[in-house]
């Protein structure tokens, strides 16, 4: 498919392309979902029009709802308070769903571009130009309805040149409004970070062809330079900019009645919640093989980066060519399993195959794995669930964390893919042994299996 993929971890943006067109009646993502919204606006006429509906949004970050709760928590559910949207409640909004023009409107933009313009972490500019100029390069919807004369947004390049387009990241004009519009907030200008670089108009075939180098833009703290290094801060630092907390600076101690008491207005230390994940099930299946405890962490993926998956035949080079759990020597020793051999992690949760990395580096008493490891190539079916054995998830829980539910108080206000209730999914306890049949489930399904 053509898409783009890109981090803060590096500075260019990557394209992905089609090398060949889908097989068949196979699609890209991009066709698939546009077939939906097509299809759906054909059967839906008579069933559902232009409705209205309710929708509530969490009090954001960079909105003037993050002082909406600056001493205590009160909940207007126990008649502490009074219910009032934005304050001690989620915001609430009454918007229309036009059912019957969903696909016009997949395959354009919309009309608030024009409208109220773009932005992003409490700053907004007009992006009225890049609109036009969007129109130029894409066409303009020319049928009669809901879009008529938006740009159209028809292929998934066409998708990617939008975002291009209107991004502060490949948009050099846009960047510079962008800084232009917070030197609005800080009371200085900081347009000169991107102004050698205002004429530049990144495109999609022009990623294809040659990697390039994004352009600085206030919605990152860090800049590009061929003499600064990458890191973040450092707009803070040297442009003099705020940091986006409640004092401005970097803060250490956190002041929330919900942090203080929990213990975690200071750095502290916590450590591992049993869940009692390994209770009653050790010794249930056994295999021959002796089986011991530990605690379960999943790191970062080390052998995958952004722009690569981990499957991928090169990085898996790097490593056992598959899945691998990390043992400490001891624990290997005591339980019979040397290095390669094919182990077996599992608790109440589910259970994960995958090879023994015996490592000095590991600690007794804990065993690791690296996160992002699917279960695409190179996985046996598993001895306690006769299935596939699963991924580092498989034998971890969501637990939900109170402190994630601040809301209201500066930077404890939610922040799509920065601050919120979120899966915390990262560790647990688990039982470790060795393997005794490793089965690659290759063979034909049996009659009772198909059923």
């Amino acid at each position: 498919k053509n898409d783009l993929n890109t981090s803060d971890m590096h500075p260019f943006i990557h394209p992905l392309s089609a090398a060949v067109n889908p097989a068949w009646q196979s699609k890209s993502d991009w066709e698939i979902y546009k077939g939906f919204a097509k299809r759906f606006s054909e059967v839906c006429i008579g069933h559902l029009g232009v409705e209205r509906d309710l929708v509530l949004t969490p009090l954001q970050h960079d909105t003037p709802a993050e002082l909406a709760q600056p001493f205590e928590v009160r909940d207007w559910k126990r008649g502490e308070c009074e219910l009032i949207p934005g304050k001690t409640a989620p915001n609430i909004q009454v918007i229309e769903r036009d059912y019957p023009n969903v696909y016009k409107r997949f395959t354009a933009l919309g009309p608030l571009m024009s409208k109220v313009g773009n932005g992003g972490k409490g700053i907004s500019w007009n992006t009225q130009t890049e609109v036009r100029q969007l129109g130029e390069l894409s066409g303009l919807v020319t049928e009669e309805g809901a879009t008529c004369g938006m740009p159209r947004i028809d292929t998934d390049i066409d998708a990617a040149e939008t975002v291009m387009m209107l991004a502060p990241e490949t948009n050099g004009h846009v960047a510079v409004k962008a800084w232009q519009a917070l030197g609005h907030q800080t009371g200085r200008d900081h347009r000169h970070l991107a102004l050698h670089r205002e004429d530049e108009k990144i495109r999609y075939r022009d990623i294809q062809a040659q990697p390039r180098k994004i352009i600085t833009s206030p919605t990152w703290s860090g800049i590009e330079s061929e003499t600064v290094s990458y890191n973040a801060g450092y707009t803070n630092v040297h442009e003099l900019i705020p940091w986006r907390t409640l004092t401005g600076r970097q803060q250490f101690y956190l002041d929330h009645p919900w942090m203080i008491a929990f213990g975690e207005a200071l750095v502290s230390y916590r450590p591992p919640v049993n869940l009692r994940a390994t209770a009653g099930i050790k010794g249930v299946k056994p295999n021959g093989h002796p089986e011991f405890a530990a605690s379960f962490i999943t790191p970062h993926q080390k052998w995958g980066i952004h722009s690569t998956y981990t499957d991928n035949l090169l990085m898996l080079t790097l490593s056992r060519g598959g899945p691998c759990v990390w043992v400490s020597e001891q624990d290997a020793k005591n339980a019979g399993i040397e290095d390669n051999d094919w182990i077996e992690v599992f608790n109440i949760n589910g259970a994960l195959t995958a090879r023994a990395v015996v490592s000095q580096r590991v600690n007794p008493g804990m065993v690791l794995m690296y996160h992002a490891q699917e279960k695409i190539v190179n996985t046996p079916g598993s001895e306690i669930t006769g299935g596939r054995g699963g991924i580092h998830n498989s034998v971890t829980r969501v637990v939900l964390k109170p402190t994630h539910m601040i809301g209201g108080y500066a930077q404890f206000s939610y922040g799509l893919n920065y601050y919120g209730t979120i899966g915390t999914n990262r560790d647990e306890i688990v039982l470790v042994r060795k393997m005794d049949k490793v089965d690659w489930l290759d063979e034909p399904a049996t009659a009772a299996a198909t059923a």
